[in-house]
């Protein structure tokens, strides 16, 4: 068994550039979204031991709500920098799974200085979202801006009007 799960994560692995389209970087200058909190009634919080999740189920189907969410990024000037197609890659390896597209986004403008303050702080940026269908229901997870900072040399003060408003629009293009 355990050379069966090997195998098949080693063909994932080695199918995954095919499965990933690459964005060029967007031109456009960050800036934040401000939205209302009425979406929050869709929103589930998940703790494990490593991270902290939100799930919202979005009123679109599931390319719809992929394509409103890589629009919706860039009209806040960040730059979607890979849509990974995790379906795809399991098919390209003769598997079959629900269909899973995770969206790397960001801006190096809101990025960077964290980064600075914070070096292991590249390993939470980009930011991704994961949409997800299963049983005819969209669901789009993204990790809590909180938990992101937390154990950080970041404090939470200097992400809310940038990685906390992502959230904010995650929430806003899946359920309005």
């Amino acid at each position: 068994m355990k050379k069966l799960l090997t195998a098949a994560l080693t063909a994932a692995a080695l199918a995954l550039p095919a499965a990933v389209s690459y964005a060029a970087p967007a031109a456009k200058a960050a800036s934040a979204s401000h939205s209302g909190d009425a979406a929050r009634q869709t929103d589930s919080r998940q703790s494990s031991a490593m991270n902290q999740t939100h799930t919202a189920v979005s009123k679109y189907s599931f390319d719809d709500t992929v394509r409103r969410l890589e629009t919706a990024v860039k009209e806040k000037g960040m730059t979607v920098f890979a849509v990974i197609d995790h379906q795809a890659a399991a098919r390209q390896s003769g598997l079959d799974m629900q269909p899973a597209k995770v969206i790397v986004f960001g801006t190096p403008k809101a990025g960077t200085p964290l980064m600075q303050k914070d070096p292991a702080f590249a390993l939470q940026l980009p930011l991704r979202v994961l949409v997800t269908e299963a049983d005819g229901a969209v669901q789009v997870v993204f990790n809590d801006t909180r938990a992101l900072v937390s154990g950080s040399k970041i404090e939470f003060a200097e992400v809310e009007n940038t990685l906390a408003n992502a959230e904010k629009l995650i929430r806003k293009t899946v359920t309005e």
